[in-house]
């Protein structure tokens, strides 16, 4: 370790550790940067995060320098305050006075620097700045708008670095240098929106976004992308009860700074035209699901459990969409009612292909945890096996009919089928009784990733008044059933779940922001037993 002196405050910190993180750390905040980035390699290109070192004759950049025993740093002298006004000066010269239609605005660091730093007239006169391209698309899902580039070169860096594609560089000389895709090439990479991320200006900005909502009017709630098993931790930004996007947040254990598009643009799909409203029930064998109520739908099933008496069997099958809560109670309440649990997964569905960054092959983000439950997957035929006239069958979360044309199939020969879904999929037309649930931006839960670590997902959007939370239904449906749960919520299950399940202990009380590495708590506690 090594003691140095920040703004008159002694400090120790490890030798050779980058000092602009030094500074943040005992600042409680970043000196002022455009190309600074954890996750990328320095450039030092924008000068901004000047700092004056005892000893030293000239300014040092404090992203390119390094703590050393005994550094005696200063941040906030006139020397250092006048020098970072210069040079934001030169960052100004040639950038549009366009703040009032720009998307970037409210996330935008060179807005945030001129107040802070600012707040003086402009050293040229708006005829004389340099014109670039404006509005021009570079992706299929980023915009680029080469006038208001710093040359923080970020965007840059990060195609050469992390994704290696190499789609971005800067080209010609002086005033005239200007990002833009190289020839031939477009943004067309996994990860593209990340180079949106990394803008500190509104140079590059997201196609799907533009326009849509100010950043001001949205609230933000951490969660986890659903998109794969990675389980990227990210935030959900939404308003009056609308999701706007989705943003990575930063974990270093799961997805660093960084997210892929797919899981980005997965906000869309909770939003979709066929979301129930309330349950679906289907009058005949022929006819159409019709919206109905809870207590006509539940009158439905309670008449068939009723008319099936003691020759009913009742199967149910589950999702890896579904939380780890919701796993535990379906497959432990029910059953203990004399449901029979197939299994969570339809064998070898939902696979996709993965890369050497973020994107895993298996394309749900709790399968994992539905293996450490105990829960196997199943397959058509063990489907098809339990059908029949006097067999009722509860799908949770798992649209069978769009999975398998013999999982469709084999649908129409149960006397009932319960899907509980959040929205009228193809399931939903063949079932009689569809209960409206939420999707996993309306509740509270847990997944587990490809990797054993536990994360949790907070409760962002309503959803629809007449949906309810699975559990609820859960619960609901083993009242029908005569076996009702003593636990309420998703906490109580999982208080109970970590009592009867040794690999899930770590889960007894509250869940980190990061998640829990379970693997290595459940090592950690053999070690320690």
């Amino acid at each position: 370790m090594a003691k140095i002196t920040i703004d008159g405050s002694e400090h120790d910190f490890p030798a050779g550790m980058n000092l602009f993180d030094a500074v943040a750390q005992a600042r409680g905040e970043a000196l002022p940067h455009f190309c600074y980035h954890e996750g990328l390699s320095i450039a030092g290109v924008c000068r901004m995060c000047q700092v004056e070192v005892e000893g030293v004759p000239k300014l040092l950049i404090a992203c390119n320098s390094k703590v050393q025993e005994g550094m005696v740093v200063h941040t906030k002298t006139e020397r250092v305050q006048t020098t970072v006004k210069q040079i934001l000066n030169f960052h100004l010269l040639h950038h549009p006075v366009d703040c009032p239609v720009c998307d970037q605005a409210g996330e935008c660091s060179l807005q945030d620097f001129y107040m802070k730093h600012g707040l003086y007239d402009a050293a040229i006169d708006i005829d004389e700045k340099l014109a670039k391209g404006k509005v021009k698309p570079i992706g299929a899902h980023v915009m680029l708008d080469a006038e208001r580039c710093v040359l923080c070169t970020r965007c840059t860096r990060f195609t050469s670095e992390v994704t290696k594609t190499h789609e971005l560089g800067i080209f010609n000389r002086g005033n005239h240098s200007e990002i833009d895709v190289a020839p031939g090439k477009t943004l067309d990479n996994a990860y593209s929106l990340n180079t949106v991320d990394l803008c500190p200006v509104g140079a590059l900005t997201s196609r799907d976004f533009r326009f849509k909502r100010r950043v001001w009017w949205l609230e933000s709630t951490d969660s986890v992308c659903n998109g794969c098993a990675t389980g990227c931790n990210m935030q959900i930004h939404h308003s009056d009860g609308k999701a706007y996007r989705f943003k990575p947040r930063v974990n270093r254990d799961v997805n660093d700074w960084w997210m892929c598009d797919h899981g980005r643009l997965l906000y869309h799909d909770i939003q979709v035209e066929e979301r129930l409203e309330g349950p679906l029930v289907r009058e005949s064998e022929s006819g159409l699901a019709l919206p109905g109520n809870w207590n006509t739908a539940y009158a439905v099933i309670e008449s068939k459990l009723s008319e099936l008496g003691e020759a009913r069997k009742i199967y149910l099958v589950g999702s890896p969409h579904c939380t780890l809560e919701e796993l535990y109670a379906f497959s432990t309440l029910l059953p203990a009612a004399g449901a029979e649990f197939l299994g969570y997964r339809l064998a070898g569905s939902e696979r996709g292909i993965a890369d050497d960054l973020l994107l895993d092959g298996d394309l749900t983000p709790n399968a994992k945890g539905a293996a450490r439950l105990g829960l196997r997957e199943f397959d058509a035929t063990a489907l098809a096996a339990a059908a029949g006239r006097n067999a009722i069958l509860i799908v949770l979360n798992n649209d069978l009919a769009a999975l398998s044309d013999d999982c469709a199939k084999a649908l129409t020969g149960f006397g009932l089928v319960v899907h509980i879904r959040d929205r009228a999929d193809r399931t939903a037309r063949l079932a009689h009784v569809t209960l409206a649930g939420r999707n996993f931006a309306e509740k509270a839960g847990t997944f587990v990733n490809r990797k054993g670590r536990a994360q949790a997902i907070e409760r962002a959007l309503e959803g629809p008044k007449n949906a309810r939370d699975e559990l609820r239904i859960i619960r609901e449906l083993g009242s029908l059933l005569g076996h009702s749960p003593v636990w309420k919520d998703a906490a109580d299950v999982r208080r109970e779940m970590a009592t009867r399940h040794d690999g899930l202990a770590a889960l007894a009380g509250a869940i980190p922001t990061a998640g829990v590495d379970l693997d290595a708590r459940q090592a950690d506690e053999v070690g320690h037993g």
